[in-house]
Parts: structure tokens; C-alpha cells; sequence
């Protein structure tokens, strides 16, 4: 299992290499949902603290009388916000579905990895993915549902003890549930829309319990090569925070060496994520291959 297991991250490293340019059209959009969120607020800011020597404070040190006074100056802009960044997201989302199926499909096919190739792939699955997209946010909303109420549970079941150690064991192993539920439900999530794509498939809910049943069958395989490219994910993440404590605040231009680290980071993670579906592209693959008997 192990030399499959490296086989399979070997390939999938070989297809990102050979389909990094499609890291480009997802930093841009990466880039363009974070400027339409960020605009309002530095409008805002601008107009509040923009020929004020108060920036020139704040670069040092937080004060928060002017925080007080700016969320009581700008309550009702502020409280706008929220709504914006519910509908960007949604947008964000639904264009990395359609991102999505592009990759999937340049994965399936590398021979067929042309711009033109990755977005008619993005057209062809598109609707297929965002019914899967649509099922997962139910399951989703349904794991932290569960969740909240266990853990209304064990308040009411641990009010009146003082047995502290019960309490984080019990907390503990919630949390840890939740995890796993949610790692499990990303999982099939992500099998679906493979197997929509590579076994070209419409019925949604046939190739959700198909996924399901890929994940019990090689359960083992799926899940260990999921968590090593999210160790890998989590690895680049800790560079960036180690080198990050390393580098002051001020003056203002090292804010610059801030932001290149910051956009490296994000390239790095979409690296991964391309990782994450040429992986799992070629385990489903090789693990749903018909097996053909030769006659002797």
C-alpha cells in the first residue's frame, strides 16, 4: 500500500507541475474576490483616519477609543458588511466549482490540458457539481447542528459537577467527532464530483452513494493520502508563521515583505488544492479500474 500510496503522490505532483499555469487564473480570482471585499472597508478607512496623523498611530499600536468612536461613526456601513461578504462568498464558491471541473477534467485527461480544454470542462460539470456543492452545505449545516446541541448536552449533563477533567475529555471527543465528520462528508464530497466526472455520469445521488461506497471499500488508502496532503498543506502554513514572527511591523515597507510571504502562502495552498484533486483523480482511477482476465 505504501509504494501505491507514492506512486500516486509522484503522478499527482507531475500533473500540478505540468498544469501550474492554472494557479495563475485561480491567484487572480483569489485576488479579485479579496479587492472587491477589501474596497468598502478601506473607502471607510480612508475616509475616516486618510489626512489623519491617527494612521501614523495606529501603524504602532492598536487604540481602541478609536475603534469605539469608528464603529459608532460608520455603524451603518459596517453593519452592510456582513451582507457582502455572504455574497461574495457564495460567488467565490460557485466560480471554484466551475475551476473545479476544469481541473478534474485536465487530471482525467492530460493530454487534453489547453486553456480551452480546462474551461469546457469548467462548463460541462458545472451544474452536476454545484448539486453535490448544494447536498454538502445541508450535511455540513447539519454536522455543526449536531454539534451544537451535543454540546448543549453536556452542559446540561455536567451543570452541577465540579469534574473538570470530564468536561475537557468530553469537549475533547466532540470537537474531534466534528473533525472527523466533517473531513469524511469533504471526502465523499470530493469523490462525487470525480466519479461524476470521470465515469461521466448525471445522476447525482447514484454516484454520491457510489463515492460512499468507494470511501468504505478503500477507506484505508483514501484517508492516509488525504492527511498526508493536508500535512503538507498544514507544513507550509507553519513556515509561514515561523518566518512571520520574524518579520516587524514596522516601518511600513516591510509591510510589502509581509504581503509577498502572505500571496506565496496562497499560491502555496492552491498548489495543494490542485494536489488534493490530482491524487485523488488518479487513486479513484486506479482503485475503479475494470480488471480484465486474460484467457489462457
Amino acid at each position: 500500500m505504501i509504494e501505491s500510496i507514492k506512486h500516486i503522490l509522484i503522478h499527482g505532483v507531475r500533473s500540478v507541475f505540468h498544469n501550474v499555469k492554472f494557479v495563475i487564473l485561480m491567484w487572480v480570482m483569489n485576488a479579485a474576490s479579496a479587492l472587491v471585499l477589501a474596497v468598502p472597508v478601506y473607502n471607510i478607512l480612508l475616509d475616516n483616519i486618510g489626512t489623519s496623523l491617527t494612521s501614523d498611530r495606529l501603524a504602532h499600536s492598536f487604540d481602541y477609543f478609536w475603534y469605539l468612536q469608528f464603529r459608532n461613526l460608520y455603524s451603518v456601513q459596517l453593519d452592510q458588511l456582513p451582507l457582502s461578504i455572504y455574497f461574495a462568498v457564495g460567488i467565490y464558491a460557485l466560480i471554484q466549482t466551475f475551476f473545479l471541473g476544469g481541473l478534474i477534467s485536465v487530471f482525467h485527461f492530460p493530454d487534453k490540458n489547453h486553456t480551452v480544454d480546462f474551461f469546457f470542462g469548467g462548463v460541462r460539470y458545472f451544474a452536476r457539481f454545484v448539486k453535490v456543492l448544494l447536498i454538502s452545505l445541508l450535511f455540513f449545516a447539519a454536522a455543526f447542528k449536531i454539534n451544537y446541541y451535543i454540546g448543549e448536552l453536556i452542559t446540561l449533563l455536567l451543570k452541577n459537577s465540579e469534574n473538570v477533567t470530564a468536561d475537557f475529555i468530553s469537549k475533547f471527543i466532540r470537537y474531534i467527532l466534528m473533525i472527523f465528520f466533517i473531513g469524511i462528508v469533504t471526502i465523499i464530497s470530493d469523490y462525487s464530483k470525480i466519479s461524476l466526472a470521470v465515469r461521466d455520469k448525471t445522476q447525482i445521488f447514484r454516484e454520491i452513494y457510489y463515492a460512499a461506497v468507494f470511501l468504505k471499500n478503500n477507506f484505508n488508502k483514501v484517508f492516509i493520502l488525504f492527511l498526508i496532503v493536508a500535512i503538507i498543506g498544514a507544513f507550509g502554513a507553519v513556515v509561514y508563521n515561523v518566518i512571520g514572527r520574524f518579520i516587524p511591523r514596522t516601518p511600513f515597507y516591510f509591510l510589502i515583505l509581509i504581503f509577498i510571504l502572505q500571496q506565496m502562502l496562497i499560491i502555496f495552498r492552491l498548489l495543494v488544492r490542485m494536489l488534493f484533486y490530482s491524487t485523488q483523480v488518479s487513486l479513484f482511477k486506479d482503485l475503479s479500474a475494470d480488471t480484465i482476465n486474460a484467457e489462457q
